[in-house]
Order: structure tokens, then C-alpha cells, then sequence
């Protein structure tokens, strides 16, 4: 066996880490938002009181830029009669949306707790495929 094998399994395994640490600290909200932590998808109990809302109506987000704090747990309403919509991030993880709503009727509702700091732009598609409703949520 050549003898420098042992040493280039050594370096990749050490870019391998020190890869994983630098995308988890640049990309905090993503990791916080694993498959372990998707319950996060629906309202939870514990956010402190920190809520926002988004309401969806007449083919217009209200608001649709939004600045939050960390733990704030984020609502999207459609209030709109004729048209379903779902609400989608625009950032993929490994090929997994941060997070996706079913089809929201009129009166129901998506909530989503942002936990890391960053930028997180979203879209909402109607039943048509058109995702002209877009925003950002941005947390810091």
C-alpha cells in the first residue's frame, strides 16, 4: 500500500470538518432547521411571545418585508377568498427547502420559527404557479 494514502484519508477528513464547521456558522438557521428540528414548521408554544404576521390578501403580502428578532415565530394568513397559496422559502439545503406550506385555503394559515440570524427570502405560489408574491424575512 502506498505510504501516502494514510495521509491524504488524514486531509480529507480534516477539510471534511473544518468544511461542516464553516457552513453551520455562516449557515446557522439551516442547521437549527434539520430534519431533527422541522416540527419547527408549525407554531410553537415556547417563542417567548416574539410573533409576527403576513397577511396574504388581494394578490398582496402585508407586509412583505419583515425584520424579526431570533425564536420569532412568523404566520402567514390567507385572507384571500378566490385563491390558494404556498408559502415557500427561496433557500434549499441539500436539495430541502427551509420551509414549505401546503396549499392555504382562505382562513388558514403557515407559521415557521426563525431561530438564526440572517436573510431569508420566500415566495408564495398560487394555485396557478405564479410566485409573483415574494419578501424577506430578515432576523438579527
Amino acid at each position: 500500500m502506498n505510504k501516502t494514502f494514510p495521509i491524504l484519508v488524514i486531509i480529507l477528513i480534516f477539510a471534511i470538518i473544518v468544511g461542516v464547521y464553516a457552513f453551520t456558522q455562516t449557515n446557522p438557521q439551516i442547521m437549527l432547521n434539520s430534519s431533527a428540528n422541522m416540527s419547527n414548521m408549525n407554531t410553537s408554544s415556547n417563542n417567548n411571545g416574539l410573533n409576527a404576521t403576513i397577511i396574504i390578501k388581494n394578490g398582496t403580502l402585508n407586509p412583505a418585508n419583515l425584520t424579526i428578532k431570533p425564536n420569532t415565530v412568523v404566520e402567514w394568513i390567507n385572507e384571500d377568498p378566490n385563491t390558494k397559496y404556498m408559502v415557500t422559502s427561496k433557500s434549499k439545503n441539500q436539495g430541502t427547502y427551509l420551509f414549505m406550506s401546503d396549499d392555504l385555503s382562505n382562513g388558514q394559515s403557515f407559521s415557521f420559527k426563525f431561530i438564526g440570524n440572517g436573510s431569508y427570502d420566500y415566495y408564495d405560489m398560487d394555485h396557478m404557479g405564479d410566485t409573483n408574491l415574494t419578501g424577506t424575512i430578515t432576523v438579527n
